[in-house]
């Protein structure tokens, strides 16, 4: 039973011909779930019918390229000929199954592209997009060939069975470049006036309604291009109010953005297009839908009470959840898993040329071989002693309690979550925490027996006869190679973020892992009023970091006047004198040291400059391996997360799962 202050997100809305069960949707979102043609594959069915099966009224399809023309970033579907029709029908087929509607995104991303070889086709020779050239501008007979793709293929889709399909006006993609006075420069019919730069958004509108008949026809359209000399919250107003009186479609969502990525990253607001679907709301006679970080049921109730929309939007919630709108339902939203906004494996994986995944959910992209992996009870029960309560050892417990397994927990920390809840302690990533909350509410309503504030030793752990013991023990601060011993100046960074201890004067942070703890530690150090040089080897700091959240920090670094030296190796370290010694070249610079046969420096290598510092901070970490030696050699002893390789959340949460899975 729905808890009655959620009830309002379960209420069915009529949309066009067809209805929505509830007010939850998972809006359009590429998955990299494709074959060698472009075309959703089994996973992408899999994926999809899971969303279906966990209660979402609606799933909508990433962006399929009407055309050759379009570049295909980020894995998009093709929808240039009836092959993709085999794959709309098993993809229809499963969700209809689950009692839910589908239906696929319509685009061409013009002269959006992350790279690729072949054409870019925009209305008009302006670049605007982070990796375009300039494109090719549209002829006339171009840009009829393009609208009457579109309808192409919507015709496809509703063949195969979809419920309708959703046209992208915005985004930066085809449509919108054509509404933009900034990339739109045309002196034909096409271009010249607002009414003009309309032209083809309703002509591709008018050809898709035709070609799907009385099925679904929903756009999404921007609050806001949000970039200067672009059409800003009240000329896409007046956009959405002429699409809304063409009488043509049944609905709008509602987004932002012009040249990229639309996912607004842990260091937006949640919530944060709401006042743009608001505002479209009050304009338009369609239902409209929000979207923005809209990550829990009780936000998005609020949303639906405020006015905000009818209809809300929560993809990345089920990416991270796709069960949510089902815990809703039997009133158990205190399991929902929520989305913390990371984006380091849904959007960043797709940025690496691989299928959508989740930081903690390790179901999310391979449903086809794991859905069922995490309930399926063990065939013999055992005893199950975890040592370390991080985000690895959590997952670990977790599943392995659900598998039906006893299980122990010890960690020495008053808290669970372990180096994660240091991590969360900088301003913008503070999202961080859920996840480990999460994680630590449900090992302790799964029965788990948490022992915290204890070291575990062997003793204690051989006490509680184990069938099998996890080491989740993590990672400490190691000595950098470049320090010939540690000494009062020479700080780790997670010590740094965490505040302790005070500095002052002038503080070099050295980047050696590549993610964000080091720029972390940089803008900690600022706060306290230190002149800061981060230095890191590489052409610029936390290369491992997806593009977004390394931007959101670069804007802090900026702003705190953090001074960054990008290929720059460092080489020794002289406390007494307060000398960083660094050479340039980046890690190409680790060629000059001498080492001798036990891989120890042997000389010093030639210096190019050096930095002056109060304070050295660094990154270098080392896995927390003691218990190996300690424990019997009779034990089943396993290791998972940072104890094997220092990484990040992911690598140890899914790590977890699969030891879990394997006991």
């Amino acid at each position: 039973m729905t808890a009655p202050h959620l009830a309002p997100l379960m209420e069915p809305l009529d949309v066009g011909s067809r209805t929505l069960k509830n007010r939850v949707i998972v809006t359009a979102h590429a998955t990299h779930n494709i074959d060698a043609e472009n075309l959703p594959n089994d996973d992408d069915v899999a994926y999809f019918e899971e969303r279906a099966r966990g209660g979402a009224a609606l799933v909508t399809m990433g962006t399929t390229a009407v055309h050759p023309s379009s570049p295909t970033p980020y894995g998009i579907y093709h929808n240039f000929d009836d092959r993709i029709i085999p794959r709309y029908e098993a993809l229809s087929e499963a969700v209809h199954g689950q009692g839910g509607l589908i239906i696929p995104q319509l685009g061409h991303m013009g002269a959006r592209t992350d790279g690729e070889w072949g054409p870019v086709w925009a209305p008009s020779q302006v670049s605007h997009h982070l990796w375009a050239s300039i494109p090719y501008a549209m002829s006339r007979a171009d840009v009829r060939t393009v609208i009457d793709a579109y309808a192409a293929a919507a015709e496809r889709a509703v063949r195969g069975g979809m419920d309708g399909v959703e046209l992208s006006v915005g985004h930066g993609q085809m449509i919108n470049l054509f509404l933009s006075p900034l990339t739109n420069q045309r002196d034909d019919e096409y271009g010249g006036s607002d009414e003009a730069r309309f032209r083809f958004c309703r002509e591709v509108i008018e050809g898709v309604r035709a070609a799907v008949g009385d099925a679904l026809l929903f756009v999404r359209v921007n609050g806001s291009d949000e970039v200067p000399g672009s059409l800003d919250q009240d000329a896409w107003l007046d956009i959405d109010q002429r699409i809304s009186e063409l009488g043509l479609v049944d609905a709008m969502n509602v987004s932002a953005n012009f040249y990229g990525s639309v996912i607004p990253t842990m260091a937006v607001p949640r919530g944060c297009y709401l006042h743009y679907a608001r505002a479209v709301r009050q304009r338009v006679d369609i239902p409209v839908g929000a979207v923005g970080r809209i990550t829990d049921p009780t936000m998005a109730v609020q949303a639906l009470i405020d006015g905000d929309a009818d209809f809300i939007g929560m993809t990345r919630a089920h990416i991270a959840d796709p069960h949510l709108v089902m815990k809703v339902l039997e009133d158990r939203p205190d399991e929902i898993r929520p989305c913390i906004g990371c984006i380091q494996m849904c959007q960043g994986e797709l940025g690496r040329h691989r299928n959508v995944k989740c930081v903690y959910n390790a179901v999310t992209g391979r449903e086809r071989l794991l859905r069922d992996v995490e309930t399926e009870k063990a065939e013999t029960p055992r005893r199950v002693v975890v040592v370390g309560g991080g985000p690895a050892g959590l997952e670990t417990a977790r599943v392995s309690a659900i598998r039906g397994h006893e299980v122990t927990l010890f960690d020495e920390r008053s808290d669970l979550g372990g180096a994660v809840r240091i991590a969360a302690r900088t301003d913008g990533r503070d999202g961080l925490v859920d996840a480990v909350d999460w994680l630590a509410n449900e090992v302790q309503r799964l029965g788990v027996t948490v022992r915290l504030r204890r070291t575990a030793e062997a003793d204690d752990i051989m006490a509680l006869e184990p069938d099998v013991v996890v080491l989740a023990t993590g990672a400490s601060e190691g000595l950098p190679q470049w320090a010939d011993r540690e000494v009062r100046t020479l700080l780790p960074a997670a010590d740094v973020v965490s505040g302790r201890p005070r500095l002052s004067g002038s503080v070099v942070v050295v980047d050696e892992t590549d993610r964000t703890l080091g720029m972390s530690a940089a803008l900690a150090a600022a706060e306290q009023g230190c002149s800061v040089v981060l230095v890191t080897a590489r052409p610029g700091p936390a290369e491992l970091v997806e593009a977004e959240v390394r931007d959101d920090f670069l804007e802090r670094l900026v702003a705190a006047k953090v001074e960054i030296r990008t290929s720059t190796q460092v080489r020794s370290y002289d406390a007494e004198r307060g000398e960083l010694h660094c050479g340039y070249g980046g890690l190409a610079a680790l060629t000059y040291q001498r080492l001798d046969e036990h891989g120890q420096l042997l000389t010093a290598p030639t210096t190019d400059t050096v930095i002056h510092a109060d304070f050295v901070v660094h990154t270098w970490t080392e896995p927390r391996a003691e218990l190996f030696a300690d424990l019997p050699d009779t034990v089943d002893v396993r290791a998972v997360g940072d104890v094997l390789n220092p990484h990040r959340i992911e690598a140890a949460v899914h790590g977890g799962f699969a030891l879990a899975a394997s006991i």
